[in-house]
This record gives C-alpha cells, sequence and structure tokens, in this order.
C-alpha cells in the first residue's frame, strides 16, 4: 500500500524541493483528488446504510448532513430500499432534482430521492426503515491516513502530476506544461482506457 511518504518521496525526486513541504503536500493532495476525478471509476464506489423510522403519515424521510453519512462523499450512484429483517432489496430510488419531484399531471413521482444542499431526501413507495446508499467516494488524502487504488497502482505516474503542480505553483510554467503534456495527460487517457469500466466485455 502506497504512502503519502512514499508519493511525497517520488515527487522530491522530481522536484528536488524539499524546502516547500507544504506546497508538496497539497500537490499531493491535489493531484490524487484530480486523479479519482478524471471520471466516475467502479473502484471509488462505496455504500452506506441510512436507517429511519417509518411513518404511515410521511411520504418523505430525509436525512440531514448526509455527507457525514457517507463519507467523502463525492455523488450519489442510487439509493436502494432494504427489508430490514432479510437484507433484501426492496426498491431502487431513482434521482430527481427537487423541482422534478412531480409529473405533468400533478402525481408524485415513486421510488426516487433528492438532494437539497447536504440533505438527502427519500420518497420510497415502501417504508421499510433501512436503505442504503451507493455512492463513490473520494480517497482518503490526509497524511497518515492516505488510501488510494491509483496511487497503489501507479505512484510514479501519481507523483509526476503532483510534479506539475508544484512547477505550475512555484512559476516554473514550462516544467508545468512539459509535465502536463508528457506525463499527466496520457495517465489520464490510460486511467479511462484501464478502470472507466466494471467489467469486459
Amino acid at each position: 500500500m502506497t504512502t503519502f511518504a512514499d508519493i511525497e518521496s517520488l515527487v522530491l525526486a522530481q522536484t528536488k524541493r524539499p524546502d516547500i513541504s507544504d506546497t508538496t503536500a497539497a500537490a499531493i493532495r491535489t493531484a490524487t483528488l484530480r486523479a479519482h476525478h478524471v471520471d466516475f471509476f467502479p473502484r471509488d464506489l462505496a455504500e452506506g446504510a441510512l436507517t429511519y423510522t417509518p411513518s404511515s403519515t410521511a411520504i418523505s424521510y430525509s436525512f440531514n448532513n448526509v455527507s457525514s453519512l457517507l463519507p467523502r462523499s463525492r455523488s450519489i450512484k442510487f439509493v436502494q430500499g432494504i427489508e430490514t429483517a432479510t437484507g433484501t432489496p426492496t426498491e431502487s430510488l431513482e434521482y430527481r432534482e427537487i423541482d422534478d419531484l412531480y409529473d405533468s399531471d400533478g402525481n408524485r413521482r415513486l421510488s426516487i430521492y433528492t438532494l437539497v444542499g447536504d440533505t438527502l431526501r427519500i420518497f420510497p413507495q415502501r417504508a421499510t426503515g433501512s436503505a442504503t446508499a451507493f455512492y463513490y467516494r473520494n480517497p482518503n488524502v490526509n497524511g497518515l491516513e492516505y488510501s488510494s487504488w491509483i496511487a497503489d497502482a501507479y505512484p510514479d505516474e501519481l507523483a509526476q502530476w503532483a510534479a506539475a503542480i508544484v512547477f505550475a505553483r512555484t512559476g516554473f510554467t514550462e516544467m508545468a506544461t512539459e509535465f502536463q503534456r508528457t506525463y499527466v495527460l496520457p495517465f489520464r487517457e490510460m486511467l479511462i482506457d484501464s478502470h472507466l469500466l466494471g467489467n469486459v466485455s
């Protein structure tokens, strides 16, 4: 497993700038996030349990501060209702914008969810008290807790991306441009070509 210190050493080998450790650390965090944000990779999918108390009068259930319930959440893919006793999926909830909860006839759409700021609101057809949110999770870029499957698989390439950021932030524009063209752009393309699909046909 590649550590933050491992990436830092690789970046320093490129930049030769041990005197700007804060800039280097920030560049590593930025490069790691940018690499994961190249697209929505299946390996970034995670799931989080959501529980609520069913009510015969409620049409929706809200989860305030959903970002604390789904750590390092980047984007929700979908929400699934779960039968509490058996863990069996009961329905898949589809995302709708807050202004698209009703159809053109004024009927509320069934099996949907929406986001209002940091609040996740679900409208289950069958309120079981349990749901699972499947979401894309950002890597952990904090020092000793650093964890990234991209860093594990491609430490040199990620370090070159971070080095390009260091060069850009310290005024070495030509070096930054050269690293972007030579290393970063091909790396981005390779990530999409190699990791975007969850299966091979």
